[in-house]
């Protein structure tokens, strides 16, 4: 059954976030493998504390807002949700927007990447009139519907920098530029209408030569305006100011630009090897980009392609709906409307003052680039084909050997966080799920130790996956921890004085909070067809942000760390690629290692 995209499925219930006593007493559960004995008694206290006074008494009042206001507190407060998005002032490259290389294979055959980006544009834009006319299909996760809210914003939709907090604007599917792509090269921009106010697809060999007349174009003395999107954010705001600042015109441009339905990026060549193409992918320097908008549509002159997007109002789910939507068309789209309206190039007026901020932007980007550290190795020994055969879930296997990993690199466990989808709930997100059950650490003790028969390591692995699968579940099904015990810590930080609580919940400083939230591996795995590679960049100093494909013979793995820590991401992608060697050799019935 088609739903309109806003409308999540039929009686798509509320997140819960309803007993802040489960929550409390859960974290110190979930923490215990983190914790020493000193560490795990005062963290059961805090909890049993938090049970008696400070969790109701700020349930309450979350529920009172919720009867009165609806929702919108949650997607404010719960992080990875669009308020902890916006009201981050880090830059969006690196730092939050995250890249989907696709495969080779996957795209339509010929060496033009004109006609290549003209496909995957139209394919896109065939997409987005689908969802405008709300015949979209539901997605499904195991037979049950899940939110579409979010694909309302995955067109036409931008990021706009402000002083504090961002906001996000969305425009008009009436008037060209909702009918547009905002095309790139060398940094120019230029609208190009994909199809007509009936919903015709522009023909694919004119937008092609469209695309090719573009890039022919001579860039100019003036630097990009894009450049202005890949700042901090505070910083991208004044760059919005003094843009705006020059008059009428110019804001016009900007909200033509941002109310375009997507960007389609023209770009040099990205290089052969597999980390030369997830740097550019990831972020390439910024002069032919505008990471603000919802997603990036990349063609590179020697024919790869990808997506970088803008995470406020999108996970990984929805976009990689999207790369499914856009793969499946392109090779046999079929627009057939010629005549529309040529490409019209946005000349912005630049002040002396912001053509000197713009002339600024890229040394810091520069810096910016340098900061991180990319690695990538494809795993060839097995895939899930022989994990499945044992009845292991493939996701579990690969957890647990980024557990054992961490424990290596560290020398100690260590926090994973994996990202779990929350949509089977009206207007979810992502929850966050913590790997390190006991199963695990008692399975990793074990095979560390080299005492262990690989029976007895087969029978522990098979318990840890068990409980691993079990503690997704009950992120699936909204019992997690993470997202409702931030949201009540957010509200004791907005409301605790007037509620009586001027000091911060004792949970919220313990060892259990401090030691199971901190994310030095945050992880997340992308399902489905047609990508390459994926990635994002790391989210906390000292820390690796880790995004793997799973397939049936092979296991591809993005591994990012900042460059101030070294080495860290090389020697962590060493770690894990030997404890998946090992429990894979386990697996096969050899000797433990």
């Amino acid at each position: 059954m088609a739903v309109p995209a806003g409308k999540g499925g039929p009686g798509l219930p509320r997140p819960p976030f309803d007993d802040p006593v489960r929550s409390g007493k859960t974290l110190v559960e979930w923490a215990e493998p983190l914790l020493s004995g000193n560490e795990l008694a005062r963290s059961k206290e805090a909890a049993e504390e938090f049970a008696l006074f400070s969790g109701p008494a700020l349930q309450e009042e979350l529920d009172r807002i919720r009867n009165d206001e609806g929702d919108t507190i949650l997607g404010r407060l719960i992080p990875y949700w669009e308020g902890w998005y916006l009201s981050s002032r880090d830059p969006l490259p690196v730092h939050s927007n995250p890249f989907y290389l696709f495969a080779s294979d996957a795209l339509p055959g010929g060496a033009c990447p004109f006609r290549l980006a003209a496909r995957l544009a139209l394919s896109a834009a065939a997409f987005c009139t689908e969802i405008d006319r709300g015949t979209l299909e539901p997605d499904t996760f195991r037979g049950a519907p899940l939110c579409m809210k979010e694909y309302e914003r995955l067109f036409r939709t931008s990021r706009i920098a402000l002083p504090g907090t961002d906001r996000q604007v969305t425009g008009a599917k009436t008037g060209p530029a909702g009918r547009c792509a905002l095309v790139l090269s060398g940094g120019v921009p230029f609208l190009l209408e994909l199809y007509s106010e009936e919903g015709g697809l522009r023909d694919v060999e004119e937008t092609a030569g469209h695309l090719r007349e573009i890039a022919s174009f001579s860039p100019g003395e003036s630097p990009p305006v894009g450049l202005i999107t890949t700042l901090h954010r505070d910083e991208a705001a004044r760059g919005r100011r003094l843009l705006l600042e020059r008059g009428e015109e110019n804001e016009r441009l900007l909200s033509l630009a941002e109310g375009s339905l997507f960007v389609l990026r023209l770009d040099s060549p990205c290089g052969s090897s597999p980390g030369e193409r997830a740097r550019h992918f990831l972020f390439d320097g910024g002069g032919n980009g505008w990471y603000e908008k919802s997603f990036q549509l990349i063609v590179t002159a020697d024919g790869q392609a990808g997506i970088n997007f803008e995470h406020s109002s999108r996970d990984g789910t929805h976009v990689g709906r999207l790369v499914k939507e856009i793969l499946s068309r392109a090779p046999s789209v079929t627009g057939r409307v010629s005549g529309l309206p040529a490409p019209v190039r946005l000349d912005f007026a630049l002040s002396r003052e912001c053509r000197d901020f713009l002339d600024g932007i890229p040394e810091k980007n520069r810096a910016l680039s340098d900061s991180r550290i990319q690695a990538v190795f494809r795993f060839d020994a097995f895939g899930t084909g022989v994990v499945k055969e044992r009845n292991i879930s493939p996701d579990a296997f690969v957890q647990i050997a980024m557990l054992m990993a961490a424990e290596g690199l560290w020398g100690e466990r260590r926090s994973v966080y994996e990202s779990v989808q929350f949509r089977r709930f009206a207007g979810g997100r992502t929850e966050g799920t913590r790997p390190l059950t006991p199963e695990a650490a008692v399975f990793i003790d074990g095979f560390r130790s080299g005492r262990e028969s690989s029976g007895a390591l087969r029978r522990m692995l098979f318990e840890a996956q068990r409980s691993h699968r079990e503690r997704i579940r009950e992120c699936l099904e909204g019992r997690g921890v993470e997202g409702h015990l931030q949201l009540l810590r957010g509200l004791w930080k907005e409301r605790g004085g007037a509620l009586g609580m001027k000091e911060e919940p004792a949970l919220f400083r313990s060892s259990a909070w401090e030691k199971l939230t901190s994310c030095p591996v945050s992880s997340s795995t992308t399902p489905g067809e047609g990508f390459a590679l994926a990635g994002y960049g790391p989210v906390q100093p000292g820390g690796l942000g880790v995004r793997y494909l799973s397939r049936k013979d092979h296991f591809i793995v993005h591994v990012s760390s900042w460059t101030q820590d070294g080495l860290l991401a090389a020697e962590y992608a060493s770690f894990l690629e030997k404890a998946l060697s090992d429990m894979g050799r386990l697996l096969a019935g050899k000797e433990n290692p």
